[in-house]
């Protein structure tokens, strides 16, 4: 027995969905615990097995979130779909799109099942909960999955918010934010090199909340509505390019991230180290450094920005320069070897 999504002629999946102007409030009201009488959506629901259990197993998760999943086997039907009928889709934004893209990466294979490796679990409050499963992964150590929110009440299980979500699995952290009347999810995770020992750099998604639907949204201009980038936020990087002279520039990048009233603040600081790669016992010699605060603010339909990001607004002058990029700033552990082509 499935989790059903909207719209069956299976009995428990009848009004599921209520469409009305109250349910981006009620939904908001839901998370902050300030109106638990208003209506709200009800997605999906779970199965009776997982209702019974007073601990839900990951197969018992994977079976809300994922509609077809096969407890026996330990898998969904691919491409995957989420329990409301949603396909679990993402698309990043192309160079010739936006300022900046979004990280460039090759899907890997299904995997032959799923286990609780690919299952976050966040409490958001006692009865409320933030699942994500990652039923598909990326090269670059990204996962791929349905991510809801889900209440305990009395029938059960229901999920109340629902949507894809494309983010690193590995130590990651999903929480909920309030950006003037605009509920956020945010999801942290991180990046690892192969190296002994390995260097980890965090990275997070934003996704807003609107009408029960977690949304990938692109940053857009305040000014033309052009797009800037994803709403995807490097908390670290760096990269080495090779200058047309032949030294070496190396752009460090930390930001950190966090959402006030008026939306999502992002402070960010750059340096930039020069050196010679014909002479390597002289240390890097300091060149550039720069920092800045930006604020997205969250509007009823959009993402809206002021300016690009630091790191595009440094890197972009030393590629007009003819700066090449001389490797990959992190190489992740990736589940498997295999890339689909």
């Amino acid at each position: 027995m499935q989790s059903h999504p909207t719209g069956t002629a299976l009995p428990r999946a009848k009004n599921l969905m209520r469409p009305t102007s109250l349910l981006f409030l009620a939904g908001v009201c839901a998370l902050l615990t300030a109106c638990a009488s208003k209506p709200q959506p009800r997605l999906c629901v779970a199965e009776a097995v997982m209702s019974e259990r007073i601990v839900p197993r990951p197969d018992d998760w994977f079976a809300l979130l994922l509609h077809g999943f096969d407890r026996d086997q330990g898998v969904a039907p691919s491409p995957s779909v989420d329990c409301s009928g949603v396909p679990v889709v993402w698309q990043e934004p192309q160079a010739e799109e936006c300022r900046e893209p979004g990280p460039e990466a090759k899907p890997l294979p299904p995997p032959e099942r799923l286990t609780d490796e690919d299952l976050v679990v966040e409490t958001v409050r006692a009865d409320l909960r933030l699942v994500w499963v990652v039923a598909r992964r990326f090269s670059n150590g990204e996962g791929l999955g349905p991510v809801g929110l889900v209440e305990r009440n009395r029938e059960g299980f229901v999920v109340r918010a629902l949507g894809s979500l494309r983010a690193y699995p590995r130590q990651s952290r999903l929480r909920l934010e309030q950006a003037g009347e605009v509920t956020v999810l945010i999801a942290e995770g991180e990046v690892c090199t192969d190296e002994a020992p390995p260097t980890c750099r965090r990275m997070a998604r934003v996704l807003p909340l609107r009408k029960g639907r977690f949304f990938a949204e692109a940053v857009t201009s305040e000014g033309n509505g052009s797009c800037m980038g994803p709403a995807w936020f490097p908390l670290s990087r760096e990269q080495v390019f090779v200058m047309p002279n032949g030294l070496h520039h190396k752009i460090e990048f930390t930001s950190t991230l966090s959402v006030k009233p008026e939306g999502i603040v992002l402070n960010e600081q750059v340096a930039i180290f020069i050196r010679d790669p014909n002479q390597p016992s002289i240390p890097p010699q300091s060149y550039r450094r720069a920092q800045a605060q930006r604020v997205l603010s969250v509007r009823d339909t959009r993402l809206v920005g002021t300016s690009p990001s630091l790191w595009v607004q440094m890197v972009e002058p030393e590629l007009l320069a003819g700066a090449k990029p001389l490797e990959l700033p992190v190489q992740p552990v990736a589940k498997t070897e295999e890339i689909l082509p």
